[in-house]
């Protein structure tokens, strides 16, 4: 964990004093969410606890990777310290670094005299040319050019700038979209996320992206009938059988990895393992190949869980900081997914644990502002068949089933079977065994 400094600041939207939390030091290695925060622009940056604004809060820092024997002293001029006061400075925060491995290079700390100096030279470190920091700022104006204009002016523009749309513009989008959520400017953030859907209809990247996305959608069917043929009782071997015929259809077997995640654990790779082991020479060269692919898409299939669980983090704090988040939740409707669901349970899991009550109770207070606005958006049907899930016990379901199945018809049976798709693909087999209970009892009524 990071160490972190108390600071007394104050803010500058409403004036009213707060104590942030800020770094002073960051090891590459040991807080690469500080090394994050750093290269996005958002290092010790504080919501103010009154009004919800963003700070700023100007603070020496010592950034330290030892990988790359890099170190870099960074002074705000906002302190005017002289430079006797700021040698001091530098002074007292190499003081904190380990003593012991010292080396040459940590007696001379690089200088910064300015935050985006210190982010540069990171970069530099990292591989970072100068002209590829020159063209991410190119479609960062870009992309703030595109969120300024009016409506009627963004398919000229589309048009005039088709050439400079492209995957990394529209990661760069998805960021700035990212930014700003994260500062508490919903309003941007929903502006940005509607221009971003108007140049993926108009641009030639977004058409071919969309295309590219209805073939996935084929692609991700196909794999997830294959899947849910095999049932409840599906072996390792059978999900091995299922990934040597994919070896070589990259985007089937990304498919399948997605679709079964669970399945492509420690035991699947020792089967597979044996499986190499036996082959006839010339297999085993594609068997590895196969298993290195599925290795790697594996760890991909990881990072994005946890970056979407850090997106949901991120815009639950917006919540939490926000005066009134009921118009946050309605204004950003795309944010809301059992992923934003599981994080607002896990925090109130812990702020109970911790008793802290009263951030137990706001929590609950955004819970069901969730709950309410996924249920307002749900066919009734759907809704039901949560309810269903959500019964204590089986006993409670049937009779809830007996009350209601009559009201919905074989409307609900479709439904729950559309549930137990999207369950096979996201390898939810618990939920999805108790479902199919529920259905026979559902049909069971209706007959």
């Amino acid at each position: 964990m990071p160490e972190l400094t108390p600071i007394n600041a104050s803010c500058s939207s409403c004036g009213q004093p707060f104590t942030a939390q800020i770094r002073t030091m960051i090891n590459a290695q040991d807080d690469p969410q500080g090394k994050a925060l750093l290269l996005t622009g958002r290092l010790n940056t504080e919501m103010c606890p009154n009004c919800g604004t963003p700070n700023a809060v100007a603070a020496s820092l010592l950034y330290h990777d030892p990988e790359k024997e890099l170190l870099i002293a960074h002074v705000p001029m906002e302190l005017s310290l002289n430079k006797d006061q700021q040698e001091q400075v530098i002074g007292n925060m190499m003081n904190a670094l380990p003593k012991e491995n010292f080396k040459a290079y940590m007696f001379s700390p690089k200088r910064a005299l300015t935050m985006q100096n210190l982010i540069e030279q990171v970069l530099e470190a990292d591989g970072v040319t100068r002209e590829m920091m020159d063209q991410q700022k190119e479609r960062v104006q870009l992309v703030q050019q595109f969120v300024g204009a009016a409506e009627d002016q963004l398919e000229a523009m589309v048009k005039a700038h088709d050439a400079e749309i492209d995957e990394q513009f529209f990661q760069t989008m998805a960021m700035f979209t990212q930014r700003v959520m994260e500062d508490g400017r919903m309003d941007i953030a929903q502006r940005t996320a509607h221009i971003q859907d108007r140049i993926v209809q108009l641009s030639s990247a977004g058409k071919k992206l969309l295309e590219e996305q209805e073939t996935q959608t084929r692609i991700i069917q196909e794999v997830g009938a294959r899947l849910e043929a095999l049932g409840e009782d599906a072996t390792h071997e059978d999900f091995l059988n299922m990934a040597i015929e994919y070896a070589e259809e990259n985007q089937h077997l990304q498919a399948l990895v997605g679709l079964a995640r669970p399945a492509f654990d420690y035991e699947w790779l020792q089967t597979l393992s044996v499986k190499i082991g036996e082959a006839p020479a010339p297999d085993r060269d594609k068997l590895t190949a196969m298993r290195d692919k599925v290795v790697e898409l594996t760890q991909a299939i990881d990072q994005q869980s946890q970056a979407a669980m850090q997106q949901a983090a991120n815009f639950l704090q917006a919540l939490v900081n926000h005066p009134e988040p009921q118009s946050i939740i309605q204004a950003n409707p795309h944010m809301i997914d059992d992923t934003l669901v599981a994080v607002i349970g896990a925090n109130i899991q812990h702020a109970e644990q911790n008793n802290d009550t009263a951030s137990a109770e706001k929590l609950k207070a955004i819970y069901n502002m969730i709950m309410s606005v996924m249920q307002s958006s749900m066919q009734p049907e759907l809704v039901f068949v949560n309810e269903l899930l959500s019964a204590k016990d089986e006993h409670e379901a049937k009779k809830m089933i007996s009350a209601r199945a009559e009201e919905f018809g074989t409307d609900l049976l479709e439904v729950m079977d559309a549930v137990n798709r999207v369950l096979v693909e996201q390898g939810q087999h618990d939920l999805q065994s108790r479902l199919d209970e529920l259905r026979k009892y559902v049909a069971e009524a209706l007959q």
